[in-house]
C-alpha cells in the first residue's frame, strides 16, 4: 500500500502492517541529524566565549559590561527543564536549547510506549533513545514536528560552527533511474538520489559502481578514439 510521506510528500510504501506517516528518505536525515547533535556539542562550547577585542570590558556610554559569552550559543547549551516542556504559544525566543529539545522528544516516545528513558541529566545522549524508537516515531502524526524541530537545531548549530556538511557528487548513475544524480553527504549513513530519493549503503553503491563503470569507462573509450579517427581521416578543405 502506497501513502505520502507527511514530511516531504514523496509517495512511499508501507512495511508490512505497520502505517508509516515519514518515508525511508526522510527518516534517514532525521537519523543523521540525531548523530550529528552530539558531536556538534563540543563544537558549540568552543565557540560559547566572544573572540577578543578592544571592546572588551566596560566602555563609555554603558551602564555594565557586555556579556564574555554569545547569548545565541547560551541559548542552545542552556539547562532545560526536567519534564516535555513544548513552546505550543511560541513565546521561545531563538532556538530551543538543545537538551530540551532532545529530551522532550525522548520523553514523548517513552509516554507513548510506556518505556523508560535514562534520568534528566544534562549529559545523557537522548539522541540514542529517540534514533532507536525512529521507526516507531515514522508511524507517528508528530514526525513532522520532530523533522522541523532538530532540522532548525542543527541547521542553527551549524551556522554557529561553520561545519555545514560537503555534498559530493557519485560517478555512478543512479540504479533505480539511471540518472547521474547521487550525493554522498557529511553525517548521513547513505548515498541519496536527488532525483528519484533511492538510498543506498555505502557497500550497496561500491558494488553498484564495481558492476556499472568498468562497461561506461570502456564506452567512454571507445567514443574518443571513434572521434579520433573520425577526425584524422576526415580530408580537409584544400586552399584555393
Amino acid at each position: 500500500m502506497s501513502s505520502l510521506c507527511a514530511i516531504c510528500r514523496r509517495a512511499h510504501r508501507d512495511q508490512g502492517d505497520a502505517h508509516r506517516t515519514a518515508c525511508d528518505r526522510c527518516e534517514h536525515r532525521i537519523r543523521g541529524w540525531l548523530r550529528e547533535i552530539p558531536r556538534q556539542l563540543p563544537l558549540l562550547e568552543a565557540s560559547l566565549v566572544l573572540d577578543g577585542g578592544p571592546a572588551q570590558g566596560r566602555s563609555a556610554g554603558r551602564a555594565h559590561a557586555p556579556l564574555p559569552v554569545r547569548a545565541d550559543v547560551l541559548n542552545m547549551l542552556g539547562p532545560a527543564a526536567p519534564g516535555p516542556v513544548r513552546d505550543h504559544r511560541g513565546d521561545q525566543s531563538g532556538t530551543l536549547p538543545i537538551l530540551a529539545l532532545v529530551y522532550a522528544w525522548a520523553e514523548q516516545i517513552a509516554a507513548e510506549r510506556a518505556r523508560d528513558i535514562p534520568p534528566f541529566r544534562p549529559r545523557a545522549d537522548y539522541t540514542r533513545y529517540i534514533a532507536a524508537h525512529l521507526p516507531y516515531a515514522c508511524t507517528r502524526p508528530w514526525i513532522t514536528d520532530l523533522h522541523t524541530e532538530l532540522g532548525d537545531v542543527v541547521h542553527a548549530a551549524r551556522a554557529i560552527t561553520r561545519t555545514e556538511p560537503r555534498r559530493r557528487p557519485q560517478d555512478a548513475p543512479c540504479p533505480g533511474c539511471s540518472a547521474f544524480a547521487l550525493i554522498a553527504e557529511d553525517w548521513q549513513q547513505f548515498i541519496e538520489c536527488t532525483t528519484c530519493g533511492l538510498l543506498l549503503s555505502h557497500d550497496e553503491y561500491a558494488a553498484h559502481h564495481q558492476a556499472v563503470m568498468p562497461p561506461l569507462y570502456r564506452t567512454a573509450l571507445r567514443l574518443v578514439v571513434h572521434h579520433a579517427t573520425q577526425t584524422q581521416t576526415t580530408p580537409k578543405d584544400e586552399p584555393a
